[in-house]
């Protein structure tokens, strides 16, 4: 193997480990693609990495939530990182603006939480930043605002989600920039959740995801199912992955 062969392969090792591993980012709280309506405790952290598997490639997105007090948490996301697997390796990347939306992109988050009733609580938020370009006039605004109904049941166990979402093409590519989000968390026992949402549109975000979560640890959550994406868009069906770590105990 030459030198060249050596440090293309080291890179290309680097690369999926990062990509894996994530990075440490800030933002709120999902079940798959939608937030969850669960604000962060004050003065703790919460980290989720999500991975969506398809046929030719793999993306990437990393959250780490810092919980303010009063309702509010607040951060940053690192969303678009992956690389396509076949037919040939390449690393998913646009900083070009006449080519579509951008990727990848940091983008700071904040979220403000009501709490309405016992069984029912209003979420605001909104994430917005830039992609991650060498070129000043390639750097476009990307953002992303939301406002969420949460209605607990079970005793706070289980919970169904609703709300808006308004974006821009920058963000979530052609198609509709507005929409609906829908969502639930089902408690099956102490450690098992059936889990599902859905964004409606026919953008890039514009998908189902049906699936469950486990408990492993008391501060360790393992999410997975089966993206179903909505007619006429562009997003593939695959497999999403997702590990969430808190900074407190769950029970």
């Amino acid at each position: 193997m030459t030198f060249y062969q050596k440090l293309v392969s080291f890179r290309t090792v680097i690369f999926i480990v990062c990509v894996l591993s994530g990075s440490y980012s800030v933002a709120q709280q999902n079940l798959f693609n939608i937030p969850s309506g669960d604000i962060t405790n004050p003065r703790k952290i919460f980290y989720q990495h999500q991975l969506n598997i398809y046929s030719d490639k793999l993306e990437s997105k990393s959250h780490l939530v810092y919980g303010l007090g009063k309702g509010w948490d607040a951060g940053i996301n690192l969303v678009g990182k992956g690389f396509f697997f076949a037919p040939d390796w390449r690393i998913l990347h646009n900083d070009n603006p006449a080519k579509g939306n951008l990727y990848p992109i940091v983008m700071g988050t904040i979220q403000k939480q009501f709490n309405l009733s016992d069984h029912l609580d209003v979420n605001f938020g909104t994430q917005a930043g830039f992609n991650l370009s060498n070129k000043l006039t390639n750097k476009e605004l990307n953002y992303y605002a939301y406002g969420i109904g949460v209605y607990h049941l079970m005793n706070h166990k289980s919970r169904i989600v609703g709300g808006l979402y308004q974006t821009n093409q920058m963000f979530v590519g052609d198609g509709n920039t507005n929409g609906v989000m829908l969502g639930y968390e089902i408690k099956l026992s102490k450690r098992f959740y059936l889990m599902g949402d859905w964004v409606s549109g026919r953008n890039d975000a514009s998908v189902a995801v049906l699936g469950g979560m486990v408990s492993v640890s008391k501060r360790v959550q393992l999410c997975g199912g089966w993206q179903i994406p909505n007619p006429r868009t562009p997003k593939p069906q695959g497999f999403v992955f997702e590990l969430n770590i808190m900074g407190w105990d769950l029970y």
